[in-house]
C-alpha cells in the first residue's frame, strides 16, 4: 500500500514537473530566475538594464485555446515538440485562434515578453511545447509566476497602451489582452470585466469586452449581461450585441433576443438582430418576424428583414416572399423584394417573375 501511494506520489509530481518545464530555447544566452518579488517587480528591474532580452514564464491555459504560432517553413512534422518545429521568436507574425479541440489534455501557454531600451515592446503567447528561436537575443525564464500574478502583469500591461496610436504600443496592447484571456484562472475574467468598465477609455472597453465573448465561456457571457445591463454608451451596446454573438453559451441568445426586442436604441436593436441571423434558430427567426410586425423604427423594420436573407435559404426566402406579399408598409415589402433578388434563389426569382406579371 505505501509502495503504490510513493510511486503515485512520485507519478504525480513527474507530471507537474512535465507540464511546467521550461521551453527549448535555442541560438540565445539562456537563464533562469524566480519572480521572488512578483512577476512586474522582476520585469521592471530587467528593464533596468535597457538591453534587448526576451522573458519567458508559462502558465495554465483554457481548453479550447490553440495558437498557430509556429512560424518555421521547414516542413517539420508537427507532432514534434508539440509544435511545427521552431517558433521565430523576431518573427513579425502571429497566429492565435480557438478550437474545440484539445491541443493538450491541460494546456498551458508560455508567455513571452519582448524588452528593447527598456520598454516592453511585445507580448506573444506560445503553446507549451513549441521550440524557440530567438535569434540571438538573450532569453531568461521566470519561475514561480501565478497566473493570478500574470494576469495583473498583462491587465495593467494593456491599460497603459491602450488608446496609443503608436503601432508598437498598439501590438502591446493586443498582445497583452488576448494573452491574458488564455488564462484558465477566473481572475482573467474579473480582469477583462474590470477593464471593459473603465469609462474614460472606449478603445480598451471594446477589446476586453470582445474577448469576454471570444474566450470565457459562462463567466464571459454572465459579465457581457452585466455590462448590458448598465451600459450607457449606445455605440458600445452595438458591440456588445455581437460579443455576445461570439460566445459559446447558449444563454447569449437569450440576451441578444432581449436586446432586439427592448433596447432603447433603434442602432442598437438593428444590430442585434443583425447577430440574430447569424445565429439562425427558431429563436431567431422569431424575433426577427416580432421585429419586422412590430418594431416602431423603419430603420429597425429594414434591418430585421435584411437579417432574413442572413438565414439559410430554405427558412429565409420564404419568410421574405410572405413579407413582400402580406407587410402593411410598402417600404418594408420593397425591401424584402429587394432582397430576395439579390438571393439568386431559383424560388426567389420565380416569385419575382410571378410578381412582374400580376
Amino acid at each position: 500500500m505505501k509502495h503504490n501511494l510513493f510511486l503515485a506520489l512520485v507519478l504525480s509530481a513527474s507530471a507537474i514537473a512535465i507540464s511546467a518545464q521550461q521551453p527549448k530555447v535555442v541560438n540565445t544566452q539562456f537563464n533562469t530566475e524566480a519572480a521572488a518579488s512578483g512577476l512586474s517587480a522582476t520585469v521592471t528591474r530587467f528593464q533596468r538594464s535597457g538591453q534587448p532580452l526576451w522573458i519567458g514564464y508559462q502558465v495554465p491555459a483554457l481548453p479550447r485555446t490553440h495558437l498557430a504560432s509556429c512560424s518555421d517553413s521547414s516542413g517539420a512534422s508537427q507532432a514534434e515538440d508539440g509544435c511545427c518545429g521552431e517558433y521565430q521568436l523576431e518573427d513579425t507574425r502571429d497566429g492565435v485562434s480557438t478550437s474545440d479541440r484539445n491541443v493538450q489534455e491541460n494546456p498551458n501557454i508560455n508567455v513571452l515578453v519582448r524588452l528593447d531600451h527598456g520598454a516592453i515592446v511585445k507580448i506573444r503567447p506560445v503553446m507549451a511545447g513549441c521550440r524557440l528561436n530567438a535569434n540571438g537575443i538573450p532569453f531568461t525564464w521566470i519561475t514561480g509566476v501565478t497566473p493570478e500574478d500574470s494576469v495583473a502583469f498583462l491587465g495593467k500591461l494593456a491599460a497603459q497602451n491602450s488608446g496609443i496610436s503608436d503601432n508598437q504600443n498598439k501590438q502591446v496592447f493586443e498582445g497583452a489582452l488576448v494573452t491574458l484571456s488564455m488564462h484558465a484562472t477566473p481572475a482573467a475574467t474579473d480582469a477583462l470585466s474590470s477593464l471593459a468598465s473603465t469609462p474614460s477609455n472606449p478603445v480598451l472597453r471594446e477589446k476586453a469586452a470582445f474577448w469576454l465573448g471570444a474566450q470565457r465561456g459562462h463567466e464571459g457571457y454572465l459579465a457581457l449581461q452585466k455590462l448590458v445591463a448598465k451600459e450607457q454608451d449606445t455605440k458600445l451596446r452595438e458591440k456588445l450585441a455581437f460579443d455576445l454573438s461570439i460566445n459559446s453559451d447558449p444563454a447569449a441568445v437569450d440576451e441578444i433576443l432581449k436586446m432586439a426586442k427592448s433596447d432603447s436604441a433603434a442602432q442598437v436593436r438593428s444590430q442585434a438582430i443583425f447577430w440574430l441571423a447569424q445565429k439562425a434558430g427558431k429563436k431567431a427567426t422569431a424575433a426577427i418576424k416580432d421585429a419586422i410586425d412590430n418594431d416602431p423604427d423603419t430603420a429597425v423594420k429594414k434591418k430585421a428583414v435584411f437579417a432574413l436573407s442572413q438565414l439559410p435559404k430554405d427558412e429565409g426566402i420564404p419568410q421574405l416572399m410572405h413579407v413582400a406579399d402580406t407587410n402593411s408598409n410598402p417600404v418594408i415589402r420593397k425591401e424584402a423584394i429587394f432582397w430576395l433578388g439579390q438571393s439568386n434563389d431559383p424560388r426567389a426569382l420565380q416569385y419575382l417573375e410571378a410578381v412582374l406579371k400580376r
